[in-house]
This record gives C-alpha cells, sequence and structure tokens, in this order.
C-alpha cells in the first residue's frame, strides 16, 4: 500500500511541476512575444502601406489635376463659344443677315 501511495505522491508531484513549467513557459512566452510582434508586425505594415499609400495618393492627384484642366478647357471652350455665337449675332444683324 505504501508503494501505491509513493507512486501517486509522484505522479501528482510530477504532474503539477510540469504543470506549472508549462503555465511558466508560457507566461514568458506571451509576455516577451506581444511586444516583438507588435513590432514586427507594425514595421511590415509601414513597409507595405507606404508604397500602397503613396500609390494612391498620386493617382488620386493625378486624376484631381486631369479633372480640373479638363473642367478649365471645357470652360474656356464654352466662354469661346458664346463669345463667337454672340459676335456673330452682332455682326449678322448689323449686315441685316439675321431676321
Amino acid at each position: 500500500m505504501r508503494r501505491l501511495v509513493t507512486k501517486a505522491t509522484v505522479t501528482v508531484h510530477v504532474t503539477t511541476a510540469v504543470t506549472m513549467l508549462v503555465i511558466t513557459a508560457f507566461t514568458v512566452h506571451g509576455i516577451t512575444a506581444a511586444p516583438v510582434h507588435m513590432i514586427r508586425a507594425l514595421t511590415v505594415h509601414v513597409i507595405t502601406a507606404a508604397p500602397v499609400h503613396v500609390i494612391r495618393t498620386f493617382t488620386v492627384h493625378v486624376i484631381m489635376v486631369v479633372a480640373g484642366v479638363t473642367t478649365r478647357m471645357l470652360m474656356a471652350v464654352r466662354v469661346s463659344v458664346i463669345a463667337c455665337h454672340t459676335a456673330y449675332r452682332g455682326t449678322a444683324s448689323r449686315l441685316r443677315l439675321l431676321p
């Protein structure tokens, strides 16, 4: 009976020690790995996000510039057409070409 108690005691002792070792290892790993993971993730994010941000910003800028230039050109054409039409109407009325 004494051997059975000794075996049970050793088993409980070893199980407890292993469990504590595993818990300690995971705790230490969690404490040390979290900052390392965050730094690594932030570094990778910055390295990959910076070019994407630059490309996206440049593309939007180009589109906005082209749209602005196109709008200004269309407004200039509109003003020119109105001016030409007004000049034509004035000349045509003076020459009595219009009813």
